[in-house]
């Protein structure tokens, strides 16, 4: 695999859509009640069922956030999230740039964190490369996207390279990841490229 970081792009791009459409979707329906999910025992301050979510840029759509549900915790400061899809286009072009799905997220307001599990997919077009595991979590101060110690990553590209290993990390900044336990996998060579 190239050290070029093939994925974190759409990690932060979910982050960030989160971010925006979590923070403007957010209303004071104090007193609400529903199910509780991933809250523990403090109820849902808002329930949305078929959420969706459009962020414009100079009169294109760049994100879209959709989830089936989306619960909103104003006490502990996070949004639990059930069958996440999200897509970012190129607001100039309009070009799909990356899009991932998520069995659930948690988008944690203060920090601007995030966890996602269940069946994680991430996908750069650009960068023609795929992330897939049960659990990623992204740390917005430190631009890090980690996996874990119990839980494989593959990132597979279609010139067949395919990396997998547990204790993913990816640091954005630095556009580079690795994996902390056993990994292995299969680099397409320059040769193969070419035919």
């Amino acid at each position: 695999m190239p050290d070029r970081l093939p994925v974190a792009a759409p990690a932060l791009a979910l982050a960030m859509a989160m971010a925006i459409a979590l923070s403007l979707g957010s209303c004071s329906l104090a007193g609400y009640g529903g199910e509780s999910g991933d809250g523990g025992d403090e109820m849902p301050t808002a329930v949305f069922s078929d959420y969706a979510h459009t962020v414009v840029v100079r009169g294109k759509r760049n994100f879209e956030l959709k989830a089936t549900r989306a619960e909103l915790y104003m006490t502990s400061k996070k949004t639990v999230l059930s069958g996440v899809i999200f897509s970012e286009y190129d607001p100039d072009t309009g070009e799909l740039l990356s899009l991932g799905t998520s069995d659930s997220a948690v988008y944690f307001t203060d920090s601007k964190d995030a966890e996602f599990s269940g069946s994680v997919r991430l996908e750069s077009k650009k960068q023609d490369a795929i992330l897939e595991g049960e659990y990623l979590r992204w740390s917005d101060k430190d631009k890090r996207l980690e996996g874990r110690l119990d839980r494989t990553v593959t990132i597979s590209r279609a010139d067949g390279s395919r990396m997998s290993g547990a204790g993913f990390e990816a640091d954005a900044r630095r556009r580079a990841f690795s994996f902390r336990e056993s990994a292995e996998g299969r680099l397409a060579s320059k040769a193969e490229d070419s035919k």
